[in-house]
């Protein structure tokens, strides 16, 4: 995972700056980007069996509706938002390809990612 993180950190900004161009363009990147994504979905799934330690109690919480209680209420939002493919979603709707001003704010959540290495690390 944090080799994928470290792939979205430093593509993303490329992309942005130097490929202005459609995506259509550059298939390579697009599906490389794709499966990124996958494995970030895959992690998003993954976090909701993923048991934690409680800190009041400092017991071990495994319970699967506190654990997908707890993921809801804190990261969930963040984590899916920056997982969507915000240019596919928009070339189901329009028709066009491309990376407006828009889809490179909204792209931005990508560095949200790194989060994930921070919490893998400590």
């Amino acid at each position: 995972m944090v080799v994928m993180v470290v792939y979205s950190a430093w593509t993303y900004p490329f992309e942005v700056a130097f490929l202005k161009t459609s995506t259509q363009s550059h298939t390579q990147l697009y599906i490389a980007d794709s499966i990124v994504d996958l494995f970030f979905v895959v992690d998003i799934v993954l976090t909701f069996f993923v048991a934690y330690f409680d800190s009041t109690t400092h017991l071990l919480v495994r319970d699967h509706k506190s654990i997908a209680t707890r993921y809801l209420s804190t990261w969930f939002v963040m984590d899916f938002a920056s997982t969507l493919p915000f240019e596919l979603i928009s070339y189901l709707f329009t028709g066009k390809h491309g990376m407006g001003l828009s889809y490179t704010v909204i792209g931005l959540l990508r560095f949200w990612r790194l989060r994930r290495v921070k919490k893998f690390f400590t």
